[in-house]
C-alpha cells in the first residue's frame, strides 16, 4: 500500500500511532519543516516525527502547498491520509491522488481549525469524529464515515482532544480497506447546516469578565494550554489554568465585573457578568502555577482589587 500520512498535529499523531499499531504503514510522513522558526509547530509535530523514525516510515517536509504538490506528483500514493495538516490543498494536488481527511467533529458542524475547542466553548456534551473524501471546501467534501462522541463533563482540550484522535483513528482503520478497493458510499454534506471556527491567536484568550462565570471557566478549558486564559492583575498578566463556577444564590452582581473576593477555603472569587469564577490554579507572568490558596498566602492586598 503507498499510503501518505499527513499532519501537523498532536492529533495528527495519535491517528497516525494508531495505524502503525494496527500494520497499516505509510510509505512517508508529509510534516512541517523540523527547522520551522514557530516553536510552537516544532514542539507539535514532534511526536509525529518520533513515531515515523521508529517505525521507519520516511519524512518529507513541507512548508507550502507548492511543495506538497511536488511531493505528491513524485511519489503518487493510492491514498493522503490528512489529519490536522494546516495547509489548504488545491485541486490540482487533490486531482493526483484519492485525498481523505479525519476531522474532530461531526461535519457540517464546526468546520475550521478549532472545532474542540469552539465545542467545549459552547458547553457541547456530545462531538465526534468525521471521515471525509477532500475536495477545495475546507472541510467540504462528502462524508465517508462518522462517529458520534460523548464529552466528560469538566473536560480540558488534551483530553478532549485524545479521546477524539482514538476514535478517529478506530474510524480510520474500519474505512481504509474500502477506500483503496474504491467500495465506499459518499454522503454529500448539508451546506445549510455548515458552521465554522477560526484559527485562534493570543488575543482570543483574553477574559472578559463581564462574560458569565460559566463562559469564562469553559473558556479556561477550551483554550488550556494554548493559547491560554488570561487577564491583568495591576501590571502582572496572569493565566487562569483551572476554575470553576459559583452561583450567586441573591440577586447580583455585587460588585463591578473584575472584582475580587475572598472565596470559599481562601480562594480567590472574582465577580462576573453573571455569577463567580472561582479560581482555583493561576500563573503569574515570570512565575510558576500556583493554587490560589498558595497565591494568597503572600498576596492578600489582591482582595478588593478589579481586574483589567
Amino acid at each position: 500500500m503507498n499510503i501518505a500520512f499527513t499532519s501537523n498535529s498532536p492529533f495528527g499523531s495519535v491517528v497516525f500511532k494508531k495505524l502503525l499499531e494496527n500494520g497499516i504503514k505509510p510509505s512517508f510522513l508529509v510534516t512541517s519543516p523540523a527547522t520551522d522558526q514557530k516553536k510552537r509547530t516544532r514542539m507539535q509535530n514532534l511526536l509525529l516525527r518520533e513515531l515515523a523514525k521508529k517505525n521507519g516510515v520516511e519524512i518529507k517536509e513541507v512548508d507550502n502547498r507548492e511543495a506538497l504538490h511536488k511531493i505528491i506528483e513524485e511519489n503518487r500514493p493510492e491514498l493522503v491520509v490528512t489529519v490536522a495538516f494546516g495547509i489548504i490543498i488545491p485541486q490540482k494536488t487533490l486531482d493526483l491522488s484519492t485525498f481523505i481527511n479525519v476531522h474532530p467533529s461531526l461535519l457540517p458542524e464546526y468546520r475550521g481549525a478549532t472545532p474542540i475547542q469552539k465545542a467545549i466553548m459552547d458547553g457541547k456534551k456530545k462531538s465526534g469524529v468525521s471521515v471525509i473524501k477532500m475536495n477545495e471546501k475546507i472541510d467540504g467534501g462528502p462524508i465517508i464515515s462518522q462517529k458520534e462522541v460523548s464529552l466528560l463533563p469538566k473536560m480540558f482540550y488534551e483530553d478532549a482532544e485524545k479521546l477524539l484522535a482514538e476514535e478517529g483513528g478506530k474510524l480510520l482503520l474500519n474505512v481504509v480497506p474500502d477506500i483503496l478497493k474504491k467500495e465506499i458510499i459518499l454522503t454529500e454534506q448539508n451546506e445549510e447546516k455548515a458552521t465554522y471556527t477560526k484559527t485562534l491567536t493570543k488575543e482570543d484568550g483574553k477574559i472578559n469578565w463581564n462574560d458569565s462565570a460559566k463562559d469564562i471557566e469553559r473558556k479556561v478549558r477550551a483554550l488550556n494550554p494554548w493559547p491560554g486564559t488570561y487577564s491583568k492583575m495591576g501590571e502582572k498578566i496572569f493565566k487562569v489554568l483551572e476554575a470553576e463556577v459559583q452561583e450567586q444564590t441573591t440577586s447580583g452582581p455585587f460588585g463591578s465585573p473584575g472584582k475580587v473576593y475572598l472565596g470559599t477555603n481562601n480562594s480567590i472569587a472574582v465577580q462576573t457578568g453573571k455569577d463567580f469564577l472561582l479560581i482555583k490554579k493561576l500563573q503569574i507572568e515570570g512565575k510558576n502555577s500556583t493554587t490560589s490558596k498558595e497565591f494568597l498566602q503572600g498576596n492578600m492586598h489582591s482582595i478588593g482589587i478589579t481586574l483589567s
